[in-house]
């Protein structure tokens, strides 16, 4: 059953990588999307602003609901690094030259070596954004769930950075946290009035939130950056 399995998930992986090359400029555009924030975390940060500000209908309920999205993205960073360090090592597709996929001209078998593929954090992460916005609002949510579907995962297997398989856990965890975990942090915004301190502490709560937005647009990466160099000067 797990060879099938293994099978069908490595066929899945060659067949989405098997256009690699044949249009340069096409995978020269895709590259650049996967790669710059700007099409990944800040457009999906741009939905979360966006229906904040031009919510009209149920505008607490979809704010709290926001809220919780945020917390839950948050988390998802987290638990898509954790388990990634924490499972069996599982090498990425383009690690392994014998697998027979085609490598993109800016990447090679040493990209990401040491980081393991299952599961995909990206997917855990946009995922679980995507389906905290959606139980917000369906509209953007929809929207959000694309995003995360065309821009934010099929290209990491497309260019062998993941496995499908990758991609598929990555998914039902950032879904079963979303659906789990926003509906019920949601309540508790709202049972301690969160919105109204957010209307009347707007100097605070705004530049707080702000700035998770922002760390979640850059998986936080400049947070880990900041740890990682104080670790290495007091150690």
């Amino acid at each position: 059953m797990l060879q099938a399995a293994a099978a069908l998930d490595l066929e899945l992986s060659l067949l989405i990588n098997s256009p690699v090359g044949t249009l340069p400029t096409f995978d020269q555009i895709l590259h650049i999307i996967e790669r710059n924030s700007l099409f990944k975390g800040v457009f999906s940060m741009m939905l979360f602003w966006g229906l904040w500000f031009g919510v009209q209908r149920n505008a607490e309920q979809t704010r709290t609901r926001l809220l919780a999205t945020l917390v839950v993205s948050m988390l998802a960073v987290f638990v898509g690094r954790a388990l990634a360090v924490t499972l069996p090592y599982r090498p990425r597709p383009i690690h392994d030259p014998e697998l027979g996929f085609l490598l993109h001209t800016g990447l090679s078998h040493e990209t990401l070596d040491g980081w393991s593929s299952m599961p995909s954090d990206h997917a855990v992460l946009y995922f679980a954004l995507a389906t905290g916005i959606f139980l917000a609002h369906r509209a953007v949510g929809a929207v959000a769930l694309l995003h995360a579907i065309f821009i934010i995962c099929l290209p990491r297997v497309y260019f062998g950075l993941h496995y499908s398989f990758d991609i598929l856990v990555g998914a039902v965890i950032g879904v079963a946290m979303a659906l789990a975990l926003v509906p019920w942090l949601a309540r508790q915004f709202q049972r301690f009035d969160v919105p109204a301190y957010a209307a009347t502490h707007g100097g605070l709560f705004y530049p707080a939130v702000f700035f998770v937005t922002w760390q979640v647009a850059a998986m936080f990466g400049p947070v880990r950056d900041l740890l990682r160099e104080l670790a290495a000067v007091l150690t």
